[in-house]
């Protein structure tokens, strides 16, 4: 195998954030339903629920802003390349 054909399998910056995002985004959801579950007295530890909703938005935030990072590199290599 040769350097280029290691790299293709490789994932550019965008996949990686939006991975990122949609893994923040499922994170989300399951703490959700802990915290939605503990109000009624049958969830789990709504401690933890919260800390973890919180590192998700975080996970969520950075992602998101690697994906605007690299879309700006996009733009200028493009511009570059003109």
């Amino acid at each position: 195998m040769n350097a280029l054909s290691l790299m293709s399998n490789i994932p550019d910056a965008a996949q990686s954030a939006q991975l990122g995002i949609a893994r923040g985004i499922a994170g989300l959801n399951r703490d959700a339903q802990v915290v939605a579950q503990s109000v009624t007295g049958s969830g789990g530890d709504l401690t933890a629920a919260l800390v973890g909703s919180l590192q998700e938005k975080l996970s969520v935030e950075a992602n998101a802003r690697v994906l605007t990072v690299s879309d700006q590199m996009q733009g200028t290599l493009l511009d570059v390349m003109a």
